[in-house]
């Protein structure tokens, strides 16, 4: 069933500690999807720790510009502020509320939200700057005189509002929405029935939900033989573990083939050098020369091996499944006239990692010496055009233009992810090293058999066509 309670979708993100400085919280709250920065009671270092502290405080952008403004609006002068004027700072430990403005007073009136935090007591009035040091709580005093920007002194616990609306995580999605609604707020902490923490929730998180349009936050996927595989690391759609393995047997098939004609191209050129390639060595021939022969022999065989699949059924769903992936990343329609409009290269494909690899091992190949400035280059080298190429290989030999049924597949496979994804207990948050497990394992262990039993059947016809005395 889809998202229905507001614990569901309760999304892990940045949080403060009461002692973090303004300038982090900020920066923190710069980052936040919602403008809302809840401030816990521990240190929360990952997603776990977070949902076993509590929400003692909220801070928010407006909140955290009207203390600002108003510290910037106290004058500083040698290394002190002045007594403040009443008309600017409020008495020690009074209610912020009484500086407000106008337009803010009938905001928090429309909204139903009411600031009862107080300025933070070094920027409160007080008749002299040693009465004002005096103040000074003894964790928050300086060791030197009082800083000449008082940002650097303001602390979380100083802007925070403690009278935090939470929404409890049994909450239906209509009842999360009012309860967003009433204190105007556009994202709340998530409580679930212990009083921990579980995350933000968002009227654009409600909203989706109720139009079942929640995604995962990132998606990999695979091309198979027979059609698309999709995945969040946990959840799958689309083709199943079969044509997974499939897909790692024909790789394996792809790679044979491609050094069968390897070697009877070399044959026709040189009945010697054939010999050579049949038993594997083709890259022997002379000393000298040997590297080169071996980069020029590797060379072809990719060649090859990237011709054979750019016509194979995996390249046309290869490129199904980076166009249905860029579609979901963007957010567009799962429609035919919109994912046939996406790019065929995408940046996580593994054949960037391919093209990487190719780029180090050719460049170390070839240093005649692996001193520190050889070594370096070579990685800068690679560093700088591995993605480039990467989007080369894949736009010339790993795709190639989907059909329309193929599309039609990939978005069927992602539709089927995204169902799955709405019917789990929570919209967990994106973790890449999961998608590393996801479908790989069944391809290495489809190929590695099937290079195993290709190889030995290679290895038993050279031998019966060479004789055992060439090889």
């Amino acid at each position: 069933m889809p998202f229905s309670k507001a614990g569901q979708l309760a999304r892990v993100v940045r949080t403060a500690r009461t002692d973090d400085p303004i300038g982090l919280v900020a920066e923190n709250l710069r980052e936040s999807p919602h403008g809302v920065l809840p401030v816990l009671d521990r240190d929360a270092s990952d997603d776990e720790a977070q949902r076993k502290a509590r929400v003692i405080g909220l801070i928010t952008q407006n909140e955290l510009s009207f203390v600002t403004k108003k510290l910037l609006e106290t004058p500083v002068a040698n290394g002190h502020w002045p007594p403040a004027t009443p008309e600017i700072v409020p008495e020690t430990g009074s209610d912020i509320s009484a500086q407000k403005t106008p337009e803010l007073r009938e905001n928090e009136a429309a909204t139903g939200a009411n600031s009862t935090f107080s300025l933070p007591e070094i920027v409160a009035a007080t008749e002299s700057p040693s009465a004002r040091d005096a103040a000074l709580t003894p964790e928050r005093a300086p060791e030197k005189p009082l800083f000449s920007d008082p940002l650097l002194s303001v602390a979380a616990r100083d802007v925070m509002r403690s009278d935090v609306p939470f929404i409890p995580a049994v909450f239906s999605l209509h009842n999360a929405l009012l309860t967003l609604e009433r204190y105007g707020y556009t994202a709340l902490p998530v409580i679930d029935e212990a009083g921990q923490y579980l995350g933000l929730i968002s009227r654009a998180d409600v909203i989706s939900a109720l139009g079942k349009s929640v995604r995962p936050p990132l998606v990999g996927g695979m091309a198979t033989p027979v059609g698309v595989y999709l995945t969040d690391g946990r959840l799958s759609g689309g083709a199943k573990g079969f044509a997974l393995v499939l897909s790692g047997v024909l790789t394996a098939f792809l790679l044979i083939v491609s050094q069968i004609l390897l070697a009877f191209g070399v044959w026709l050129i040189n009945p010697e050098w054939g010999i050579l390639a049949f038993s594997g060595r083709a890259g022997l021939i002379g000393a000298e020369n040997g590297s080169l022969a071996n980069s020029l022999v590797s060379l072809a065989h990719g060649l090859l091996f990237l011709t054979l699949l750019r016509f194979s059924p995996i390249a046309g769903y290869h490129a199904a499944e980076h166009q249905t992936v860029h579609a979901l990343e963007r957010g567009l329609p799962l429609e035919v006239q919109y994912v046939d409009k996406m790019p065929r290269a995408h940046p996580r494909c593994g054949t960037n990692l391919v093209a990487l690899g190719g780029l180090l091992t050719i460049g170390f190949q070839h240093l005649r010496s692996f001193d520190q400035l050889s070594v370096l280059l070579v990685f800068v080298f690679a560093f700088f055009f591995w993605r480039a190429l990467g989007t080369f290989l894949q736009e010339t030999f790993t795709t190639r233009p989907a059909t329309r049924k193929q599309l039609e597949n990939g978005i069927a496979a992602a539709r089927e992810l995204m169902e799955k994804y709405q019917a789990q207990p929570f919209a967990e948050s994106a973790r890449p090293l999961r998608l590393l497990n996801g479908g790989m394992l069944p391809v290495i262990a489809g190929m590695t058999l099937a290079l195993f039993v290709l190889l030995a059947a290679w290895d038993f016809a050279a031998r019966a066509l060479l004789g055992a005395n060439v090889l």
